[in-house]
């Protein structure tokens, strides 16, 4: 029976995936074929945004997503996507002077920004990562280890431990800046935050090359995880702390804990890392208990996070988190046979497929209000565009890819 079920998983992540998500990315509608790039903006009626910044985060995001598509499922369409979006990044956003690159460019290619936060380059190197990976280019491949050296060499502060944000030069600035302009936050000068975004990077990166370099550095981050940012009182990851590992704030990200929770378990099982494979499967199967147990609501999706003091969690439901929960209760299952995890995924599939899907136009909506009468389109986090920089293909055509491969057939 649970053949059956996870047969029907695998048609409905592929159905998604190849008819609804990326008909939509592939559209020759979002490229500005004047400068060789993408729009910034692109709003929920249809509406380019002619005068937006670029964003690096966007471009990697569309990049891995497109390179991952192609190599998995061949489509010339995904490949043309790829090399388009990738002599975008080489032509425009590659700092060749210092490496890494530019977080904001005006629509002329001028550099917005001296910064380099950690979290945007992380998605230069892993959508570098996958095209190598998928076409061999060996141009991407050596942008992307000469970013892997300057993280490794110049940004790592500890093992496991990186600065959050770095000038052009790589040199340590303090805050945080996730290179969205009016998103950026002053943290506290002993504040870590985990850079799970380079831990996904680095994840392709050793797929792409299995350099042992890499495999070191993947697996300090992850012990980091299993140990001093793991929180056994609530089973939940910390993805900001103090310098002595005390969790900053009292808010607990559901849609990490299930971002992180499947990650480490592959990078566990890609790295064949046997010596910690016990603390892994343990940590990560606290954690995805804790959410099912905590942070679905009565429609069966997920809550994106909660407040540890009071328990509020909101009723306004992320794209992103819903679609990390598909990847993490199908993880769950597989960890533990625990058939409540099935369950759960098919729970959350029902309302991603009922509500979130945009049959207009295609791809998802951002945000849904989840009440006792169903799913209803909200604004929230990203707003209500259909691209900027925060909303791209990443976490959902990530999470087909991933549900295709888990069931067993990608």
């Amino acid at each position: 029976m649970n053949k059956e079920r996870l047969a029907k998983i695998y048609n409905w992540a592929h159905l998604n995936l190849v008819g609804t998500i990326l008909p939509w990315w592939c559209s020759e509608f979002i490229m500005d074929k004047e400068t060789g790039g993408y729009y910034g903006v692109v709003t929920l009626d249809g509406e380019r945004n002619y005068s937006q910044p670029r964003n690096l985060t966007l471009l990697g995001r569309m990049l891995f997503v497109f390179s991952s598509a192609y190599r998995y499922l061949k489509g010339r369409i995904y490949l043309d996507r790829a090399n388009y979006a990738f002599e975008d990044l080489k032509n425009h956003f590659y700092d060749k002077e210092f490496g890494g690159a530019f977080v904001n460019l005006d629509v002329d290619g001028t550099p917005l920004s001296d910064t380099k936060p950690n979290y945007c380059e992380a998605f230069f190197i892993m959508g570098l990562a996958e095209y190598y990976h998928a076409t061999g280019n060996k141009d991407a491949l050596h942008m992307c280890l000469e970013a892997f050296e300057l993280m490794e060499t110049r940004t790592k502060v500890a093992p496991g431990i990186y600065h959050a944000t770095l000038y052009r030069d790589w040199s340590p600035k303090l805050g945080f800046d996730n290179g969205r302009g009016n998103a950026s936050f002053a943290l506290p000068d002993d504040a870590i935050m985990y850079p799970h975004h380079l831990c996904q990077a680095y994840y392709r990166l050793y797929q792409a090359t299995h350099d042992n370099r890499i495999a070191k550095a993947l697996k300090e981050l992850v012990v980091i995880m299993l140990h001093e940012m793991y929180d056994e009182a609530h089973h939940s990851f910390i993805t900001l702390v103090t310098k002595d590992m005390k969790r900053l704030g009292s808010s607990v990200s559901y849609g990490h804990d299930c971002e992180l929770s499947y990650l480490l378990i592959n990078i566990v099982n890609e790295l064949k890392l046997d010596d910690i494979r016990e603390r892994t499967y343990q940590v990560v199967s606290e954690v995805l208990r804790n959410v099912m147990n905590n942070a679905f609501d009565l429609n069966g999706c997920l809550y994106n996070s909660a407040n540890l003091e009071t328990g509020e969690t909101g009723n306004v439901h992320v794209w992103w988190a819903a679609s990390e929960a598909v990847s993490a209760m199908l993880c769950g299952y597989d960890i533990t046979g625990e058939e409540r995890f099935l369950t759960a995924c098919e729970k959350q599939i029902a309302f991603i497929e009922k509500y979130f899907v945009n049959r207009e136009t295609g791809d998802w909506y951002n945000n849904i209000y989840s009440d006792e009468t169903g799913g209803h389109l909200s604004d929230g986090q990203h707003g209500m565009d259909k691209l900027n920089p925060g909303k791209c293909p990443f976490h959902n055509g990530q999470m087909c890819l991933e549900v295709m491969r888990k069931t067993g057939k990608c």
